[in-house]
């Protein structure tokens, strides 16, 4: 995928997203240590406008942080169910739009568990999938073409951002548990302010 987008003067991008995709996110995805994959996980996540709320992911008090990330959980499930189920599809994509509404529930249900850890690494794959299929059915196989990053962009500098973090991400061999948390809690985060 062609990061140059980011850094094509005549676009005029925030310069918060153009570090986001060219310094922070690459950063991320090659960082080995849990300090610097946090690090990097609060800078793209200022690029998603979260404006401080992220840091409650890291919050010492652990009450504090299930709690803020069961908010964040169901108001993403929320602004995704209603996204997905008030998008008009075409008759042959009913049984695509109805997939992604029961695989977000089954995603969500296994987030909000609290009698034992959520498998973060094994849950990333399913939630990139879901994440995936709803910007397939907003775009249709226009996402599959190599100028889709660009369109991405130039509509929306936030959803391109979005964009290039998810398919960076689909592209990754394999996450630690700490960078497939905060992978996900980054993507959750995005969709749950859209």
């Amino acid at each position: 995928m062609h990061q140059t987008i980011f850094t094509d003067p005549e676009i005029g991008l925030p310069e918060p997203i153009k570090k986001a995709a060219i310094e922070y996110l690459p950063a991320f995805l090659a960082a080995d240590d849990a300090k610097t994959v946090a690090i990097q996980a609060l800078l793209i996540a200022r690029a998603f406008h979260a404006d401080g709320s992220f840091q409650q992911v890291f919050t010492d008090a652990e009450p504090v942080t299930h709690h803020y990330q069961i908010n964040l959980i169901r108001s993403f499930e929320k602004n995704v169910q209603l996204l997905v189920e008030k998008m008009w599809v075409e008759k042959s994509n009913e049984d695509v739009k109805d997939d992604i509404l029961y695989r977000l529930r089954c995603f969500c249900e296994s987030m909000r568990q609290t009698d034992e850890l959520v498998d973060y690494v094994g849950l990333i794959p399913e939630c990139l999938g879901v994440l995936h299929d709803v910007v397939l059915l907003l775009f249709g196989d226009q996402i599959d073409s190599s100028s889709f990053l660009e369109y991405a962009v130039r509509i929306d500098p936030d959803f391109g951002l979005f964009w290039y973090y998810l398919e960076s991400l689909r592209a990754q061999a394999a996450l630690s548990t700490e960078k497939a948390r905060l992978a996900i809690f980054l993507g959750v985060y995005f969709l749950a302010n859209f």
